[in-house]
């Protein structure tokens, strides 16, 4: 018996020791907070992107909505123009383009270009969210006027729009997307 036990001796199964098992933790750990982090960044930069393509579409409807006054009041047959005199610093909706040019010798209220999401569609509020648009009308009074669309978006829990990031004469310069600021401008003429 003693034989046998020599050349087939059973021993019990060892296991991990306790510096492999906290080994094993880290690894699988940091593994897990890379993973997690990952899908973190990735889900704020999706954020982030998608409020830049809005942004961007709502400057490209401020100034078509610009170009739709120019049209409907050419179509009244009146001067296409008309509703451009006098001030430069404006906002537009969507529901209402004729009427809803609403325009400031100054840049008033800094809400006052704060647009809402409701029913489907950003609209002017007065009150604070995510996009606040601002539109600047350069009409000289001869046949062509310059807009531009200014949408400034994310600028803290008021969404207001940093209208000192743009100036008060609708330069563009500090608008970029790093100050999450975006603009649009076209070239108007009156067909009158």
């Amino acid at each position: 018996m003693f034989i046998f036990r020599k050349f087939f001796k059973t021993e019990t199964p060892a296991g991990f020791s306790l510096g492999e098992v906290l080994l094993a933790g880290f690894v699988l750990t940091v593994g897990l907070l890379s993973i997690s982090a990952l899908m973190a960044k990735s889900l704020k930069n999706s954020f982030e992107n998608r409020d830049s393509i809005i942004a961007v579409e709502l400057a490209q409807e401020g100034v078509e909505l610009v170009r739709n006054v120019r049209d409907n009041s050419f179509i009244a047959d009146a001067d296409g123009f008309a509703k451009f005199s006098g001030n430069k610093h404006c906002r537009i909706d969507y529901n209402d383009p004729i009427n809803n040019l609403n325009c400031n010798s100054s840049l008033g209220v800094l809400s006052w270009y704060s647009l809402q999401y409701s029913n489907g569609f950003y609209e002017h509020s007065g009150g604070s969210g995510r996009f606040s648009r601002y539109l600047y009308v350069d009409y000289n009074g001869t046949n062509t006027a310059t807009v531009r669309s200014f949408v400034y978006w994310g600028g803290g829990a008021s969404g207001m729009f940093a209208l000192a990031d743009v100036g008060n004469n609708g330069t563009f310069t500090n608008c970029t997307v790093a100050k999450k600021c975006v603009y649009t401008e076209i070239n108007l003429t009156n067909w009158k």
